[in-house]
């Protein structure tokens, strides 16, 4: 939803048609609503099989108490997002940085007055996230409906509208099948894990991983501050901003990954000792190890996957990543469980690590390649339009 709403309003915006950014900004947190009770109904139905298949049977209450704020106020989880994704449309990304910090910071501190001083445990703390994140929410609305935004959203706008909600969808839809799916095999994965090495092998993928995703941080933030800028671009037909973004993208997210990729490689040993002070985890350090230096391979590629499948959503063609994730979520479990079952001719938990960074180069280039297809499409249709009109 967030990348929907950021692609389509930004397009507007680009074209001059305020107006319609308020009606999509409006539909957008409409439709936020209708998929937060959705999912408070999904997580509450499901919750139970969810934990018996990750194999947590022990920790099943605390699971369920932290998961009972998320399901009774999950739109402030949900809205936080969409309403980061409508500031950027309009090129307020430090008020949506504000929104996502203030969020974050008073989480730290509800966190120990909830977990600790009222005694709530691990209530305490899911209560102490969705509550942070509604007062963001609200403090974020206060801008929209007291006009101090570009985007304006009020009584005109905010009723339901069939058409704006399929513009939104028509991005948000796709990437939100997009992101299930990653999560999805993400999910499987571990039974793979398990397969292969059982519970140290869960943890040599998860520690490493860690620091993976924090590095990947920036990349994910000039993916998203791309969409806006070409989506605009887009809006009035500027090409040449559009490739010039893109190109722009793609190259500070590799030059990020590359530089990242070199310091955790170096400082592997030190980072991962961290995570293994206990000493009974000191034996298995060279595998924590060995697992971060192979995939930090990964970075710039999946840096490279985040601005292709954008820029793909920016020219509302977000059904093409939808579909090549589908593909690709399949091909990767399919090399996992190949691995697993030690039909590589290498430990099989190496041979996963070792799958992790193979998918990731494939789709990098496979992903690019789609992007830059799609825009020479653009660039003769537009060609063929001026040809026309000069006619």
């Amino acid at each position: 939803m967030s990348a929907g709403i950021t692609t389509t309003a930004a397009y507007r915006l680009g074209r001059g048609e305020y107006d319609d950014a308020g009606r999509l900004a409006s539909n957008s947190l409409i439709l936020g609503l209708i998929f937060a009770v959705a999912a408070s109904i999904l997580v509450a139905i499901f919750i139970n099989p969810v934990i018996d298949v990750m194999g947590a049977d022990d920790v099943r209450g605390e699971a369920i108490r932290y998961m009972i704020p998320y399901i009774l106020l999950s739109p402030s989880v949900i809205l936080i997002s969409i309403v980061g994704g409508m500031l950027r449309a309009e090129g307020a990304a430090k008020k949506s940085t504000v929104i996502q910090s203030l969020s974050a910071i008073l989480n730290m501190v509800f966190d120990p007055i909830m977990i600790y001083w009222l005694g709530l445990g691990v209530l305490g703390a899911g209560l102490s996230t969705v509550i942070s994140a509604s007062i963001a929410v609200l403090f974020a609305l206060r801008w929209y409906f007291s006009g101090k935004t570009v985007i304006k959203v009020n009584r005109s706008t905010f009723h339901p509208d069939k058409a704006a909600m399929a513009e939104v969808l028509g991005v948000g839809g796709p990437k939100t099948v997009q992101m299930m799916i990653s999560n999805l095999t993400d999910f499987l994965q571990r039974i793979f894990l398990i397969i292969a090495g059982g519970t140290p092998a869960v943890m040599f993928y998860n520690y490493a991983w860690r620091y993976i995703g924090m590095v990947q941080l920036p990349a994910r933030s000039v993916d998203m501050a791309m969409m806006p800028v070409c989506s605009a671009a887009y809006g009035v037909r500027d090409l040449e901003k559009m490739k010039t973004g893109f190109i722009y993208s793609t190259k500070l997210v590799v030059g990020f990954g590359i530089v990242f990729s070199i310091i955790l490689y170096l400082f592997a040993e030190p980072f991962m000792s961290v995570m293994t002070t206990e000493e009974s985890m000191h034996e298995l350090l060279p595998m924590f190890v060995w697992t971060l230096q192979v995939a930090v391979l990964l970075i710039p590629f999946s840096a490279m996957m985040g601005v292709a499948s954008s820029m793909l959503q920016t020219m509302k063609k977000a059904k093409i990543p939808m579909y090549y994730y589908m593909l690709w979520g399949v091909v990767k479990l399919g090399l996992y469980a190949i691995a697993a079952y030690g039909y590589m001719g290498v430990d099989p938990f190496e041979g996963i690590i070792y799958s992790m960074v193979a998918v990731h180069m494939f789709g990098a280039f496979c992903l690019t390649g789609f992007a830059v297809r799609e825009f020479r499409k653009i660039e003769r249709a537009v060609a063929a339009e001026a040809q026309q009109s000069a006619r």
